[in-house]
């Protein structure tokens, strides 16, 4: 249950309708409506292929969410097979099965909440996968976070990782992620929710509590797994800044607390 003077945030990453475990989707399903968020958020790939059917099956499962939805693209939300529409029109599935809008935006009276897509239709490497925060994306991004409160939590989805996972690098980074992430510290940004990587882990931006925390998540549904469970995060935003952290993960059948990523932030000077 959520507690009194908090907001609760699903966060989801990487579901892969096309790629899924049914008995993990019911489960999933089951376990945010015995529990219900203020917001559920998928940060990217819906799907494995942008195929139609999946991106059906996709917007079934978050119809039966008891919360509204924030999601942005991932990479394979974009068609790999016909390629006029990948250049052409890139995200008209989404747009028409999941929502007109590709970096939405949500906020209550604590929390603020911004899409940021990093998905990109080509690029200047042969792996099209790789995504960018681009000159133009960003701009708005920071445009949207400064339109919020200032009193408020903000937090920015996006799909591909800002940094690599501890004590290694990955060519999977998203491209223009160090001025990226310096804009993100420089507008108050608390958190950055992201995937892609199919991996769970947290890092610190930057050298000080200023800089946001990157939340990188596991996949809650897939079938692709590298090494890990599925798993997603509730993240609970109290009054006067304080945030807690429970990851949770899939075994023995149920959703189960993962006691040892337990996390807690203290709030912001600012806060």
């Amino acid at each position: 249950m959520i507690p009194a003077g908090a907001t609760r945030i699903s966060h989801l990453t990487d579901i892969h309708f096309g790629a899924t475990d049914p008995a993990v989707v019911a489960g999933l399903i089951a376990d945010i409506q015995a529990d219900p968020p203020d917001l559920v958020v998928i940060s990217g790939d819906l799907t494995m292929a942008a195929r139609r059917w999946e991106f059906r099956a996709a917007r079934h499962f978050i119809e039966q969410l008891p919360a509204p939805t924030l999601a942005v693209p991932g990479n394979h939300d974009i068609t790999p097979y016909k390629l006029v529409e990948r250049f052409l029109l890139p995200y008209a599935r989404w747009q028409e099965e999941i929502s007109p809008d590709l970096e939405p935006v949500w906020q209550d009276g604590r929390v603020g909440v911004v899409g940021l897509n990093t998905a990109h239709r080509v690029g200047p490497h042969l792996d099209w996968s790789r995504g960018r925060v681009t000159h133009t994306r960003l701009a708005r991004l920071l445009a949207r976070l400064d339109a919020l409160p200032a009193c408020l939590t903000k937090i920015v989805v996006a799909h591909h990782p800002l940094l690599a996972p501890p004590g290694e690098t990955s060519p999977q980074i998203v491209g223009n992620a160090k001025r990226a992430l310096a804009a993100f510290a420089a507008h108050g940004v608390r958190l950055v929710l992201a995937g892609h990587l199919h991996r769970s882990y947290v890092r610190t931006a930057g050298p000080d509590i200023h800089w946001p925390l990157i939340l990188q998540g596991g996949s809650a549904t897939s079938t692709r797994l590298r090494g890990e469970t599925n798993a997603y995060r509730r993240i609970t935003v109290h009054d006067g800044g304080r945030i807690d952290i429970e990851p949770r993960v899939w075994g023995s059948g149920a959703w189960l607390v993962d006691p040892e990523r337990l996390l807690t932030l203290d709030p912001t000077p600012n806060s």
